[in-house]
């Protein structure tokens, strides 16, 4: 059982709840922004997935015995510190946040998961304070899940079938749905939206049969499952890389999950970055991500998303993206030269180009050259092309795909475009931009919709500004969907505008910037580009 916290003493209001494992003691915090609001953090909602249980499904938690103390957040899965170069974090990793205002009544419930690449990141308050939205009068709900080759080591084998980090965020719905009354949540109105690879988990969660139920809205921002770096492609041959690298070589499956049981999980976490033959640390490639796992007894991902998408559930679902999504990619790409970036040009178009015929593929990647690059060379004297390559291909394409087919279902699908160039972007400060690029980049709507308590220095959104208008109304717009599935029930002087859904006949959308401007085709000279590059796939067409 876990000790109680003396520094915690000055807390006004120290609540306990029963959850079906047991009891919890969380506090009343002091809020950023508002006013206080009761914590619970580091609450465990499967068994610890070390020994055995390394690389299996999530077990459920057993139920412990006097009361739990919730006040710390639960560590993030084992990962490489990008600018420590360091690995860090614990295997235990399967907790979650919650915050509410009341453990009475009946709020909406949103949970949030976090983006990182499926390699990187957690839930916590460094870059997901939840101050800003649980004034909103909702219940926040934040998840950590296995990352890296702990969630996704994929054999094509029931001893490792893969995608057990999304089970895990699964399983953390799971426990939402059983205990959130406790905490004055509604758990017949919860709606799940994550960023990046938390997007693409949540569109993930709409395609797969093992998530029925567990939701009632989604909000996918900057990612889906049908990104070209969403859907891990040949992961058992990575798997056998890596175990020949660490000292094992074999092809049998049950010997490798024997030999990676003993490997220790930090050293586990970092053999791959010891491997320098191994495709670079970027989006263009996630080493060990989601993939089909039809040799799983309980598949999440059946068959390929690209199928999969015409089966998502019908329910209230948001898309959007930023304007630069290709912020997020460049540093890494750029820092390698002019030769790199051609490179990774060419691979990103083979990739996207997948199905097309090789005839005429040399055609079309000169077309796709032409487009963004005027017939000039690939190199940093024209980085803002690149970007915007970047963004288009890793993320934009992919969304508006995913959100025109989300259309054809009964329940509302609606489509946003930020683009504020703010002062001050999150994007810059947490990658160390050393570039400018104009509008919004990847990741920058976070600082408008959590309190990100890592940067509590920088003015992300001072009083009186045009940001914090524009955070009010994210906020709003979030938190009215999440409550009705309509994020414009009422039309007032801070939302100005009726967000209408796409129909079968009109992609509306909302542009949000200093103002709220409806519209129809977002990038429509982009989509009209690529739609008629790609009717020569006669595999796979866009929408």
């Amino acid at each position: 059982m876990v000790q109680v916290h003396q520094r915690e003493a000055s807390v006004m209001y120290r609540p306990t709840v029963l959850v079906k494992q047991g009891w919890l003691r969380g506090a009343e915090v002091k809020s950023k922004v508002g006013e206080a609001f009761i914590s619970f953090k580091g609450v465990p909602f499967a068994e610890p997935p070390v020994g055995e249980l390394r690389f299996k499904d999530p077990q459920p938690k057993q139920a412990w015995t006097g009361v739990r103390e919730a006040l710390d957040e639960g560590p993030q899965c084992p990962q490489l510190e990008i600018y420590s170069e360091k690995i860090e974090g614990d295997e235990d990793c399967l907790y979650l946040d919650v915050a509410t205002t009341s453990l009475k009544g009946s709020r909406p419930v949103m949970v949030w998961i976090h983006g990182g690449g499926f390699m990187w990141g957690d839930a916590g308050s460094k870059l997901y304070g939840p101050d800003y939205l649980v004034k909103h009068n909702v219940v926040v709900v934040k998840i950590h899940y296995r990352l890296g080759i702990f969630g996704f080591l994929q054999l094509e084998d029931e001893e490792a079938a893969g995608n057990m980090g999304l089970k895990d965020q699964a399983a953390a719905l799971k426990w939402v749905k059983e205990n959130i009354a406790q905490f004055g949540g509604d758990p017949n109105n919860v709606t799940i939206f994550g960023e990046s690879a938390g997007g693409a988990s949540v569109h993930y969660h709409l395609l797969s049969p093992f998530s029925k139920g567990l939701f009632h809205k989604a909000i996918v921002q900057s990612g889906v499952a049908i990104n070209p770096w969403s859907c891990t492609t040949s992961p058992v041959n990575l798997a056998r890389r890596l175990v020949a690298h660490l000292g094992k070589e074999t092809t049998d499956s049950k010997e490798i999950v024997k030999y990676l049981r003993t490997i220790a999980a930090h050293e586990l976490a970092g053999a791959l970055q010891k491997l320098a033959s191994l495709p670079d640390k970027t989006g263009s490639l996630i080493p060990f991500g989601p993939s089909i796992d039809n040799k799983s007894a309980d598949p999440f991902i059946p068959r390929h998303p690209c199928e999969l998408i015409y089966e998502a559930q019908d329910v209230p679902v948001m898309f959007g993206y930023n304007s630069v999504e290709g912020v997020i990619l460049i540093q890494t790409f750029a820092s390698r030269g002019d030769l790199r970036m051609e490179q990774i040009f060419e691979d990103l178009v083979s990739r996207i180009l997948y199905e097309f015929p090789t005839s005429k593929m040399s055609h079309a990647r000169a077309e796709i050259k032409d487009y963004y690059f005027g017939g000039k060379e690939i190199s940093k004297d024209n980085i803002d092309s690149y970007v915007q390559f970047l963004g288009d291909i890793c993320f934009v394409l992919g969304i508006h795909e995913a959100a025109i087919i989300q259309a054809k279902a009964k329940s509302p699908t609606y489509f946003y475009r930020f683009s504020h160039d703010s002062p001050e972007k999150l994007s810059k400060h947490l990658l160390r931009l050393e570039i400018d690029i104009k509008g919004a980049g990847h990741m920058d709507e976070l600082a408008y919709i959590f309190c990100p308590e890592a940067f509590r220095d920088v003015p992300f959104i001072k009083p009186g500004s045009v940001e914090q208008i524009i955070s009010e109304r994210f906020l709003r717009l979030w938190t009215d969907f999440a409550k009705t599935g309509n994020p414009t029930p009422q039309i007032d002087e801070l939302i100005t505008e009726n967000w209408k859904p796409i129909s079968t006949t009109t992609k509306n959308y909302l542009n949000i910037d200093a103002e709220l401007t409806p519209g129809v085709d977002p990038d429509e000279k982009l989509w009209q580009f690529w739609k008629r590059i790609r009717t020569t796939d006669t595999t796979r067409k866009l929408q």
